[in-house]
C-alpha cells in the first residue's frame, strides 16, 4: 500500500514542503451554481484597505485597461484619496513593459525625471495624468467632475455652469442644475479628509510659475510635466519692481517674503492640517502672493484666486474651501492686502468682529499710529487716533523754504524691495527717485581720495567687523565690551601680525567707515556692544538701493490719514487698564476717553522720559527693557548754494563722504546728500540743496558748519 492510500481523508494536505496546509473549502452556494453549470464561484468584492478611507465600493477613475473592472472586483485597490482610487488591472497596464499603456508611462515619467525631484511613480504618473478635474457651477454652487482631457482655462472655470462644455455649449436640454451633486463632495469636509490624500496633487498652469523656476516644480507644489513652465527663463524674475515675494537660497533672506518651498513656522502654527501636505498650501500661498504682487491696488479675494488654482482630483474642493483661511492669515500678517487701497465691502474671508462697546484707542498720530488705525478699519474695527500735536505725522515734519523739500524728519528709505512705504507711493502715484550706491569720499581740501585707496580700507574695515563677529560666536564669552574697544583691539592685533603700518590718510578712511556705523545707530560706538550691535541682521531685511521721497513724507502720511478718525491736540498723560470691563485713558487737557484696547505708538524716547503713567505698571521686564533700549540722536543740516560746486571735482553720485581730518571730529559731516529739485540735478544754475548729518552735537561745531 502506497503512502497515498495511508493518508488519512480530511480538510487538510501536505505541500511541496511537508508543511501542512488547510484545503481551500467551497461555500454550498459556490458548489451548487458549480454543479448547475456556472463557469465559476462569485467573487466578493473588495473594499479600499486604507484604514478610514469611506469609499466601501471603490472606483476606478484611470478606466486605462480593457480589462478595468470598474467598481467591480480586483485583486488590490489603490488609493489615492478619499474618493479616488485605481484598480489593479489599470495599475498593470501602465506598470508591465508589454502593455499598451507602458510607452505613455516611460514618456511621462522622462518628463517628470527631467524637471522634478520627487519619484516618477505610478501613483504620481496616476494622480498627474488621468485623474478628473472638479469645477463649481456658478448657478447652483454644486460640484461637478469632468473628464481627465477638458482644457482647463481661467475663463472656463470663471464661466463654469451645470451640463456646459469648453465650448459653452450645453449637452442637453434637461435641467443640469438639478442633477444632485456627488456624495465624494461632502467626504472632503470631513477633518480626517487631508489626513487620507495619499498622493498630494500639484497643480498646472500657475501664475507663479514663471517666477520660481530657480526651483523643482514638484518642491513648490507644481507638476514637472506641465511643459509650458519650463518656457520660462531660469532664474529670479522680479514679479514688480521693487517687489520680490519669495526668498531664494542664493540670496539674503528679505522682509516680507516667503520662501517658496518650505512653509514658515507661523504657518506650520496656523496649519497643522497642511503640515503633511506642504505642496498644497505652498502652491496656493505663493499663487496668492504672486496675485497680490502683481497688482497691488486690487485686494486679493477667493473670487480672484479660484481660476488660477488647477489641479486634478477632488482635493481641489477641499483646497478651495479652506482659500478663505489662507487669504485671512496672510492679510492678517500684512503680506497682501495691505497699505492704500479701497476695501471690497465685508470681504468674506475677514471673520465677523464682535461689536465692542468702546473703540480702540491708537496714541500717536505717526506713521506707525496711522498705518494701525488703516489696518484696524480694514477688520472692520473701530478705532481713534490720539496725537498730542496740531497735527498728523509724528516725528515727519517736511520744509521746503529752501526751495526744495527738505524733511526735517525722516525722508530717504532704506531698503526699497517689499518696503510697505513704497509699496503704498506705487498704490498712489507719490513720486520717488533711487539713490544710486555710489559715494565719492573727498578730503578737507575737496580732493577726491583714491578710489583704490578707498576700497582697501573698506575692505579692511568689514574684515574687522568679520573677526568680531568670529569672536562672539565662542560658547564662553568673556564680559561684554563696547564696539570701539574691541575695533581697535582687532585692527592693532592686525597691525602688529602683518607688519604693515597704514598711512594718514588710510587712518582718516578708517575713522569715515567708524562714522558711518555711528551715524546709523545715532551713536559712538564706544556706547554700542560689541555683541549685540548688529543683532537686527539676524532678521530679514528690507533690501535693494535707498529710496528718496522726491517730495517729503508729508503727503504719503496725509493719504493714510484719509479716512482715519484722528483727534489733535491730545497729549495723553496716563493709561489706566485696572479694570476688566475697559481702560481709561486720560489727556494733558483733562479730556477722558475709555476704550476696548489701547495701542501705544510713541517714540521710544518719550516712554524712556516716562511722559506716559500707566495703572497698573508696567511689567518689570517691559520697564527694564525700555530703559536698557538706546536711542539714537542725529542732527540734521540743509545748506543751498547757487551751484554744485562739488561737480567741479568730478562728483556725479547723490551723495559724497568727507574724510574727517582727525579723530576728534569724526561724526561730523561725514556724509552729504544731493537733495536738489529735478529743475537743478544739472550743472546749470538753480537752486542747489545739500543735507548733512552730525551725531555728536551741534554745540561743539558753529566753526565747522
Amino acid at each position: 500500500m502506497s503512502k497515498t492510500d495511508k493518508q488519512p481523508q480530511n480538510d487538510k494536505a501536505e505541500d511541496r514542503t511537508g508543511r501542512t496546509v488547510k484545503r481551500k473549502v467551497l461555500p454550498e452556494s459556490d458548489i451548487d451554481e458549480l454543479k448547475n453549470g456556472s463557469p465559476e464561484p462569485t467573487k466578493q468584492l473588495r473594499k479600499c484597505e486604507k484604514a478610514g478611507c469611506p469609499a466601501k465600493i471603490p472606483i476606478c477613475f484611470a478606466r486605462s485597461s480593457a480589462r478595468c473592472t470598474g467598481s467591480g472586483y480586483t485583486s488590490r485597490w489603490y488609493h489615492v484619496t478619499s474618493g479616488e482610487h485605481f484598480c489593479n488591472e489599470c495599475f498593470d497596464h501602465f506598470y508591465r513593459s508589454h502593455k499598451e499603456g507602458y510607452q505613455e508611462y516611460i514618456e511621462w515619467k522622462r518628463i517628470w525625471s527631467l524637471y522634478g525631484k520627487t519619484d516618477a511613480s505610478i501613483k504620481n504618473y496616476m494622480s498627474d495624468q488621468l485623474l478628473g478635474y472638479w469645477l463649481q457651477c456658478k448657478k447652483c454652487k454644486k460640484w461637478r467632475q469632468l473628464g481627465r482631457d477638458t482644457k482647463m482655462t481661467k475663463d472656463f472655470v470663471e464661466s463654469f455652469v451645470c451640463g456646459s462644455t469648453i465650448k459653452n455649449k450645453f449637452l442637453s436640454k434637461d435641467e443640469a442644475c438639478e442633477n444632485p451633486e456627488d456624495c465624494r463632495v461632502e467626504w472632503t469636509r470631513d477633518s480626517l479628509f487631508p489626513s487620507l490624500i495619499v498622493v498630494p496633487p500639484l497643480f498646472r498652469n500657475s501664475i507663479s510659475g514663471p517666477y520660481l523656476t530657480g526651483y523643482y516644480p514638484d518642491g513648490v507644489g507644481l507638476t514637472p510635466s506641465d511643459t509650458d513652465l519650463q518656457m520660462h527663463p531660469k532664474g529670479v524674475i522680479e514679479v514688480a519692481q521693487y517687489l520680490k515675494p519669495f526668498d531664494f537660497p542664493d540670496e539674503p533672506r528679505r522682509a516680507m517674503a516667503h520662501p517658496p518651498d518650505v512653509m514658515t513656522e507661523d504657518e506650520d502654527d496656523e496649519f497643522p492640517d497642511f503640515a503633511k501636505l506642504p505642496q498644497i498650501y505652498l502652491a496656493i500661498r505663493n499663487t496668492i502672493a504672486t496675485l497680490w504682487n502683481l497688482n497691488i491696488k486690487e485686494w486679493v479675494t477667493k473670487e480672484l484666486c479660484v481660476p488660477y488654482l488647477i489641479c486634478r482630483g477632488i482635493t481641489r474642493i477641499w483646497c478651495l474651501e479652506n482659500l478663505d483661511r489662507i487669504l485671512w492669515f496672510l492679510t492678517r500678517k500684512g503680506f497682501i492686502n495691505c497699505g492704500l487701497i479701497t476695501v471690497p465691502s465685508k470681504p468674506a474671508f475677514i471673520p465677523t468682529i464682535p461689536d465692542i462697546q468702546h473703540p480702540v484707542i491708537v496714541i500717536g498720530a505717526g506713521a506707525s499710529g496711522l498705518a494701525a488705525a488703516r489696518q484696524l478699519a480694514n477688520f472692520g474695527i473701530k478705532s481713534t487716533v490720539l496725537e498730542a500735536r496740531l497735527r498728523v505725522g509724528g516725528r515727519v515734519w517736511d520744509d521746503e523754504s529752501l526751495g526744495t523739500c527738505v524733511g526735517r524728519g525722516a525722508q530717504i528709505v532704506t531698503g526699497c524691495i517689499n518696503n510697505p512705504i513704497i509699496l503704498m507711493c506705487k498704490q498712489t502715484g507719490i513720486e520717488f527717485r533711487e539713490l544710486g550706491d555710489n559715494c565719492t569720499i573727498i578730503d578737507n581740501n575737496g580732493e577726491i581720495v583714491d578710489p583704490a585707496m578707498e576700497r582697501r580700507m573698506d575692505f579692511h574695515f568689514n574684515a574687522m567687523l568679520d573677526i568680531i563677529a568670529e569672536w562672539r560666536k565662542y560658547k564662553d564669552l568673556p564680559q561684554d565690551t563696547n564696539l570701539l574697544e574691541k575695533y581697535r583691539e582687532m585692527h592693532q592685533q592686525f597691525l602688529d601680525e602683518s607688519q604693515l603700518k597704514f598711512t594718514k590718510k588710510e587712518e582718516q578712511l578708517i575713522e569715515f567707515h567708524i562714522a558711518n556705523i555711528e551715524f546709523a545707530c545715532g551713536t559712538s560706538l564706544n556706547q554700542m556692544s560689541a555683541i549685540s550691535w548688529d543683532q537686527n541682521e539676524e532678521y530679514p531685511q528690507f533690501a535693494g538701493p535707498h529710496i528718496l521721497m522726491k517730495d517729503g513724507y508729508t503727503q504719503l502720511l496725509d493719504k493714510m490719514a484719509d479716512g482715519v478718525h484722528f483727534v489733535t491736540n491730545m497729549e495723553v498723560t496716563s493709561i489706566d487698564y485696572s479694570t476688566d470691563d475697559h481702560i481709561l485713558v486720560r489727556c494733558l487737557s483733562g479730556s477722558e476717553m475709555k476704550a476696548s484696547r489701547v495701542l501705544v505708538t510713541v517714540p521710544l524716547a518719550l516712554l524712556k522720559k516716562k511722559c506716559i503713567s500707566f495703572t497698573p505698571k508696567l511689567p518689570p521686564w517691559k520697564e527694564e527693557t525700555i530703559s536698557k533700549l538706546g536711542t539714537g540722536h542725529v542732527e540734521k543740516i540743509a545748506l543751498r548754494f547757487k551751484k554744485k560746486f562739488w561737480r567741479e571735482s568730478g562728483i556725479t553720485s547723490d551723495m559724497f563722504g568727507h574724510v574727517p581730518e582727525e579723530g576728534g571730529t569724526r561724526g561730523l559731516f561725514s556724509v552729504f546728500y544731493d537733495l536738489s529739485s529735478s529743475q537743478a540735478r544739472g550743472q546749470g544754475d538753480g537752486v542747489c540743496s545739500c543735507v548733512t548729518y552730525n551725531w555728536r552735537g551741534c554745540e561743539h561745531c558753529t566753526e565747522q558748519v
